[in-house]
């Protein structure tokens, strides 16, 4: 992964943790791309779990970062067809991606 993958998955990142409406203590996110598609799913806890949590944030935003994302790890070779992005307040944010 290079510095503009970085870059991507901090601008991900912050449009989710900026978007949660109520608060939270920790989120995942989780995507999965193919054929011009992409699935996410929320999930957040704030005492209890929920995948139904409002958010304010823009989900084609979201989407044009993954897709950049994805373009350059095709460009590099690298095959991977979904990541969960994990947070929990205080920690670090972890990213995982499945090929």
């Amino acid at each position: 992964m290079v510095s503009q993958d970085f870059d991507l998955l901090k601008q991900i990142f912050e449009l989710i943790d900026s978007g949660i409406v109520g608060g939270y203590h920790s989120f995942i996110y989780e995507v999965e791309v193919g054929g011009g598609c992409m699935e996410a799913e929320l999930t957040v806890e704030n005492g209890v779990e929920s995948t139904g949590a409002e958010v304010d944030f823009d989900s084609f935003l979201i989407f044009d970062l993954v897709e950049q994302l994805k373009e350059n790890a095709v460009r590099r070779g690298e095959v991977w067809n979904s990541f969960v992005m994990s947070y929990r307040q205080d920690e670090s944010v972890k990213t995982k991606f499945k090929h």
